[in-house]
């Protein structure tokens, strides 16, 4: 828009315009103005804060898959397990065991959330922290034990965290509302309200090779589709790209 000429006749003939309107008009036009502006300025914030938001978030999932990669390197290839309970009855989960390679950083809990969310798994109970889930596919799936990391074949393309956090209310867009979670990651369509999309209504994951993305989520409902290997969204699927290990031909699993 250019710049307006206070000097120029269509200027003047504007103010002149604007004196003759009754006050109590002319009161009211500003008003819409102001209350315009504000909207406006509100709306640019929320924007802002939202964006903030799933910014962080992606920073979250990719220090903490750097941090499973990182522990991987000195297991073996293996990353940690889901949880196990020690003799004396203590449990330690998936995350607790990265406390070595994520000291100082505060990588627990989505920005969404106010505050750290005070959950327990709602399995096995035990407390968890995080609103970030691992993929259950890494521990005991295809075979005892851990399967290694360094073994899938299109690591890019495999979701090696999900958005978890408390359970929903009506679904995955729902507000969280429960003090239970999923620790683990299985599958969308198996539980909404477990993996939710809290960034307008999509999801933050990130990949075996350690990159992390913002995706619409593919199926939230289980017609046509694959539960182990099926597309999450985007180009990320529950495991290898779509594709049973070692047999990669032909179009992915849905």
């Amino acid at each position: 828009m250019p710049p307006i000429d206070e000097s120029s006749p269509q200027f003047a003939g504007r103010i002149r315009l604007l004196s003759r309107l009754p006050p109590a008009l002319l009161r009211g036009l500003l008003g819409v103005v102001v209350v315009g502006a504000a909207a406006g300025v509100w709306m640019g914030a929320g924007r802002a804060a939202l964006q903030s938001a799933r910014t962080g978030c992606l920073t979250n999932e990719r220090r903490l898959s750097t941090a499973l990669l990182l522990y991987a390197q000195d297991y073996d290839a293996r990353i940690p397990p889901i949880a196990y309970r020690r003799p004396d009855g203590a449990w330690r989960t998936w995350f607790s065991l990265l406390s070595h390679y994520t000291a100082g950083q505060d990588i627990a809990v989505c920005p969404t959330y106010s505050g750290e969310p005070d959950t327990r798994d709602v399995y096995s109970g035990y407390a968890f922290p995080s609103t970030y889930a691992l993929n259950m596919r890494f521990s005991d799936v295809f075979g005892k034990g851990a399967f290694p990391i360094e073994n899938i074949e299109l690591p890019a393309q495999t979701v090696l965290l999900a958005e978890a956090g408390p359970l929903r209310s009506d679904g995955p867009y729902g507000p969280p509302v429960h003090s239970v979670c999923m620790s683990y990651y299985w599958d969308t369509a198996w539980w909404p309200e477990a993996y939710p999309s809290p960034h307008s209504r999509r999801m933050n994951v990130s990949a075996a090779d350690g990159h992390a993305v913002n995706v619409k989520v593919e199926h939230y409902k289980k017609e046509d589709h694959d539960p182990l290997y099926g597309r999450l969204g985007g180009a990320i699927f529950n495991w290898n790209g779509g594709y049973p290990n070692g047999d990669t031909n032909g179009p992915p699993r849905e």
